[in-house]
């Protein structure tokens, strides 16, 4: 029986073409990402730590848009568009036949990435340039994700209603509509807002516990009413 050859080809790295101007630019623009997404979160669950009655909105907000990300993406998330209904990076978009819109402002989350790390070593003799593998790296940096309203078809017509490439499809089309998902509890919110403000503080769970009181009141004296 014979045996199979099979060729590799070896895989280019990702911006390897890019010049140093270039990599000095794409590595500021992650870095502001990367901030941009720890910002939401940070500045969502101040608000959430003071507006408890919030917190059963943001719950529903993360069933349609956490799908598999972080509890602190999404609170990120809703921090930079609070309308989102279905997210996904600009790839994803993609493999659905989307494009994202040049002009479509992005929503920042932290991903997490890991790798080889990467040296650049200057031969004395030739004076060119290597690279070589010293170890391994982790850690977590910045990524884009666009709401499906920032998306129009791509090379096709829409699969839902049939709106022509690079045109926006109508607010009915069936894309839009959310995807719910799993419902986070009060307590899973409560613990990251704990996290997230643990320099200020932390997050009281007596505030949940206390506004869940209000609601309950609310609820009895509306009742009465009616009766």
């Amino acid at each position: 029986m014979g045996t199979t050859t099979r060729k590799t080809t070896k895989r280019k790295r990702p911006r390897a073409d890019f010049t140093p101007e270039q990599r000095e630019e794409w590595k500021a623009r992650k870095h502001a990402d990367k901030r941009a997404a720890i910002s939401g979160r940070e500045g969502a669950a101040a608000l959430l730590a003071q507006r408890s009655d919030l917190i059963d909105a943001f719950r529903v907000y993360a069933s349609r848009v956490m799908d598999h990300r972080t509890l602190g993406n999404t609170l990120g998330m809703m921090a930079q568009n609070p309308a989102a209904t279905r997210v996904n990076s600009a790839f994803f978009w993609a493999r659905e036949g989307r494009a994202v819109l040049p002009e479509a402002k992005p929503m920042c989350v932290l991903a997490r990435r890991k790798g080889n790390k990467i040296v650049e070593t200057e031969d004395p003799d030739t004076g060119e340039t290597e690279e070589t593998v010293e170890g391994k790296w982790s850690g977590w940096t910045g990524e884009r994700v666009f709401d499906v309203r920032d998306t129009v078809p791509a090379k096709k017509p829409c699969g839902h209603c049939g709106a022509a490439p690079g045109d926006t499809c109508p607010g009915s089309c069936a894309v839009y509509v959310p995807v719910p998902g799993p419902v986070p509890t009060r307590e899973e919110v409560a613990e990251l807002l704990d996290e997230i403000l643990r320099d200020e503080g932390g997050f009281d769970l007596c505030f949940l516990e206390a506004a869940a009181d209000e609601a309950q009141d609310l609820d009895d004296e509306s009742a009465e009413d009616d009766e």
